[in-house]
């Protein structure tokens, strides 16, 4: 919105100086409509020249996360990793070639500005690691082109975890505090710590809640509803739509993704959108996929008892491995479902298609298209997880699309071996 506010600025102070250089005409206000159609069409012709490329491997090391939607829609801090590219209009010296950008490659000023002087038919590389290129092609064919080796500090995600890793940083850089109502909340009966450290959408609601920025900002977007208790440390954010129950506590370094509705504890997580944990329980140091829901008391821990590093299932080497971090809960995918009282162990990973519990703590990989109470578990059958997400996918108001039964075949062969 606060571009079409600057659009407006711009097209009075046009009418303004023409009325000024030509005061005995009448001077037509040029109208908003047409300079937003052009804006627009501008800024879509130039988003035609960049590409977002799935590398290969990155794509496998990513799952179960990379299933549902491609590298650049993995979400972190308050957008998707394409929304952070789009945002900075980033061109090349030849706008007529195409631009190529790693998919999961976090932007930063030095990239930025490398990525922006490549010409064609070159490559940017760092640890031979294909950064962007430029040329026709969808895959960057290394050999037929100019190799830039980058000497700087790319940034891009790896892992899962790699989201968490750059959680606090991401939040404290893109939540951008702004002057709101205050007096309106607090009249409601919301405490309010450190205010000018906070971005509240005019939209948002919230009754009886406890809000502290005093060590990172928070952010409540459009359409979100905190009810009564709700207290939130930031650095957080709420999206829009997102809402939490009754005496949710939200920790540090939390994002709730748009449309989310959650309770209990949740402390250093990513929600994408369309999930739910709306009752008591602990989710930590986790990123949650979309359309899954929790079960009431669903917890999981997050460090070990003797403080090692956590091992974490790699789809791509098809065994654990050692993550180097202390903290790490649940990797979980798109479209689970848990039962009540469910507890995950430290380091684990859970597929898509899930319908899981147990009275002991659960196994720490559960491959896609489980379903049942452990250890008496059975593959779930493809038409009723299709009726399932379906299901989900309708509540949360989204349309359902017409390769949903494709990639859940795919899924289901791809880890066929997984399944015993």
């Amino acid at each position: 919105m606060c571009y079409w506010i600057l659009l407006d600025v711009w097209i009075n102070s046009i009418s303004v100086t023409l009325k000024k250089t030509n005061p005995n005409k009448n001077v037509m206000k040029p109208p908003r409509t047409c300079f937003r159609e052009a804006f627009l069409l501008y800024f879509y012709r130039m988003l035609e020249n960049v590409n977002f490329y799935n590398d290969p491997l990155l794509v496998q090391s990513l799952r179960p996360l990379s299933y549902y939607r491609t590298l650049d829609q993995l979400w972190l801090g308050t957008s998707t990793i394409r929304d952070k590219w789009q945002a900075l209009n980033i061109q090349i010296s030849d706008p007529s070639q195409q631009l190529n950008i790693l998919g999961s490659l976090l932007p930063d000023p030095a990239t930025v500005s490398a990525i922006s002087a490549l010409e064609d038919h070159t490559v940017l590389m760092q640890d031979r690691q294909v950064l962007a290129f430029v040329g026709s092609e969808t895959h960057p064919e290394i050999t037929s082109k100019k190799k830039i080796i980058y000497t700087g500090n790319a940034q891009w995600i790896q892992y899962p975890e790699d989201l968490l890793v750059h959680q606090a940083a991401t939040l404290c850089q893109e939540i951008q505090a702004a002057p709101f109502d205050l007096e309106k909340y607090q009249a409601l009966g919301n405490i309010i710590i450190a205010p000018e450290n906070c971005f509240i959408h005019p939209k948002a609601q919230m009754k009886g809640c406890m809000l502290d920025a005093s060590s990172g900002p928070i952010f409540l977007g459009e359409d979100v509803n905190l009810q009564m208790g709700t207290i939130i440390q930031g650095p957080a954010a709420f999206l829009k739509g997102s809402t939490s129950n009754l005496g949710a506590k939200i920790r540090p370094n939390t994002t709730i993704g748009p449309a989310c509705k959650v309770g209990g504890e949740i402390n250093h997580s990513i929600f994408f959108p369309y999930s739910n944990k709306a009752h008591e329980g602990y989710i930590g140091s986790s990123v949650i996929g979309s359309f899954s829901n929790m079960g009431a008391l669903t917890s999981n821990s997050n460090l070990k008892n003797d403080l090692k590093p956590v091992t974490l299932f790699d789809y791509g080497l098809k065994q654990s491995r050692n993550t180097g971090l202390k903290a790490l809960g649940i990797i979980m995918g798109d479209f689970v479902t848990t039962g009540i009282h469910s507890k995950f162990n430290t380091g684990t990973v859970i597929g898509c298609h899930c319908n899981i519990s147990s009275q002991a703590f659960l196994p720490k990989f559960i491959p896609s298209f489980t379903w049942g109470e452990y250890p008496k578990v059975q593959s779930y059958h493809m038409a009723k997880a299709l009726q399932v997400a379906s299901d989900w996918m309708s509540l949360k108001q989204q349309g359902i699309p017409e390769n949903l039964t494709q990639v859940m075949e795919e899924i289901w062969k791809e880890e066929a071996s997984f399944r015993t």
